[in-house]
């Protein structure tokens, strides 16, 4: 977009990219031309989307629990979803904070008509819209079905929201970009964007995902981690308290799960949106004076589970002889250490529920776990950078003259256009006879990144035995052509795939 100055269509990689509305893109060219084009500015409108929601979060719950108005907000940054997508730089965290101004819009309007939360809730639709599609609109639809026909099944006053002139307004603003868009790329943008990122991956599961029922009751419970261990106050709070709000509250949370239960994609983060409910829901259960013993039993084995799991796994890195020499070796300690330092976050929460008071021990505890956190996920982090095959890729490119042919089979991630700073061609075939200077990459294995690391470790300790290849093509031998060329380098290496969580290995082969 800041190449073309054309901010219309988002221009990826010499060609169209049509797989999402150009929002996220708007944002990151903005902080580019702040900060530059580089990892923080991209990663920017994630970590501000995380920080807004926390703080509405808080003044939200100023309604329900004003005395510990920060378990929301603090349940929401310790979150596993949140600890990923809140850094990444992508459209999710931006979807979840407009879904979460227009469903608190949406319910504040069926209360009492207002002019503010009129323009709250269409505007954040519109906003949602150009940063994730029309999903937005389905959650909110499917949330009001659920709150007026299942649970509360009482008429509600939706003459607040203005249905036809809310209408207008949203598909107006929507309009200004999508008009503009579908003349430029002859309706490309629906097709592609609608029909195939959107239809298609609800019918056909995208990079052939095996599709698992229930699979979101049972993803939930770690990405809402170490929150999942506080569902039995979730209960709580809908049996004590029932009310036209936590119905509604109930609603928004079962949308997205709803929703993409249908769904032949299945992903964790896509039910996200609905999460900011289930932490308004946990603080009202927590903030109660008497809770009963099935709540406080649930957490307490619940994080104890996860705190016993994390500490095997240290243990049995550390003493039963992980190698040393793996290239993986500090992936699960460190991964360990993030959901130790999670449960305790968790068990320190469980004491203040039962002093009824944050004490200075028990702030300055938590302030230190947050540390320990922090910590540990940063040097997870440094090390999956270290591991990435893009990154890995990277530094051969610094001598590659930006007029170079580059061709990939197989490993078709978009970082590599963003590491590189060059176009690269996705070919299904590589040419036989490059004229220099090129790169050619071409995919020769692929396992999940729980059988990399299992392969990492069995390698040493049996290494005679032969590994099964989960996704491989046939090795790839420069054509005749280059063999006597000088110059023309070539090899294998393999590294942490980030973007599909997986561990491949490729060839290479360049000529400057």
């Amino acid at each position: 977009m800041l190449q073309k100055r054309d901010f219309i269509v988002p221009f990826f990689n010499g060609e169209f990219r049509l797989d999402k509305p150009p929002l996220i893109y708007w944002l990151m060219a903005f902080f580019y031309q702040l900060f530059g084009v580089n990892e923080f500015s991209a990663r920017l409108p994630s970590i501000l989307s995380a920080s807004i929601l926390a703080t509405v979060l808080y003044g939200i719950s100023n309604r329900y629990c004003s005395s510990i108005r920060w378990v929301a907000p603090i349940g929401f940054i310790v979150s596993v979803q949140t600890l990923i997508h809140g850094r990444l730089a992508t459209a999710d965290m931006v979807l979840v904070l407009f879904e979460t101004l227009s469903q608190w819009a949406f319910l504040n309007l069926l209360k009492k008509k207002s002019h503010l939360w009129f323009f709250i809730f269409w505007i954040s639709l519109a906003l949602g819209f150009l940063a994730k599609g029309p999903i937005i609109w389905f959650i909110a639809f499917i949330t009001y079905l659920l709150h007026r026909f299942v649970f509360w099944r009482k008429p509600l006053p939706i003459a607040n929201i203005a249905p036809v002139p809310g209408s207008l307004l949203c598909l107006a603003i929507v309009s200004c970009w999508a008009i503009p868009a579908l003349i430029e790329t002859k309706g490309l943008f629906f097709k592609i964007g609608i029909g195939e990122h959107i239809i298609h991956r609800g019918i056909e599961a995208f990079d052939n995902r095996p599709f698992i029922p229930f699979y979101y009751f049972v993803s939930s419970l770690v990405s809402l981690y170490p929150n999942s261990a506080f569902f039995g106050f979730f209960l709580e709070t809908l049996k004590k308290n029932w009310s036209m709000e936590n119905s509604f509250l109930l609603s928004w949370f079962l949308a997205p799960i709803l929703i993409f239960s249908f769904y032949a994609t299945e992903l964790p983060h896509y039910i996200m949106p609905g999460f900011p409910a289930y932490f308004l829901l946990i603080a009202q259960g927590i903030s109660e004076a008497k809770q009963t013993r099935f709540s406080f039993l649930f957490a307490l084995f619940f994080l104890g589970l996860f705190a016993i799991l994390a500490l095997s796994l240290i243990f049995f890195c550390l003493y039963q002889g992980w190698p040393q020499d793996s290239s993986m070796k500090d992936i699960p300690i460190l991964g360990a250490l993030v959901l130790l330092s999670l449960s305790l976050f968790g068990f320190t929460l469980l004491s203040y529920l039962k002093n009824r008071s944050l004490s200075i021990p028990s702030a300055f505890i938590m302030a230190l776990l947050y540390a320990l956190l922090a910590s540990s996920l940063s040097f997870l982090s440094k090390d999956l950078r270290l591991l990435s095959l893009t990154l890995r890729l990277s530094a051969m490119f610094k001598n590659m003259p930006a007029t170079s042919m580059n061709c990939a089979l197989g490993y078709t991630e978009p970082s590599l256009v963003f590491y590189s700073n060059r176009n690269w061609r996705w070919d299904t075939a590589l040419p036989t006879s490059p004229k220099p200077p090129f790169f050619l990459i071409q995919l020769e294995e692929e396992t999940s990144l729980g059988k990399g690391l299992m392969q990492s470790f069995e390698k040493t300790k049996q290494p005679q035995k032969k590994q099964e290849k989960a996704i491989s093509l046939a090795p790839f031998s420069p054509p005749p052509a280059l063999k006597n060329q000088e110059n023309l380098g070539e090899g294998k290496i393999e590294g942490l795939n980030l973007g599909r969580i997986s561990w491949s290995k490729i060839y290479y082969h360049y000529h400057y």
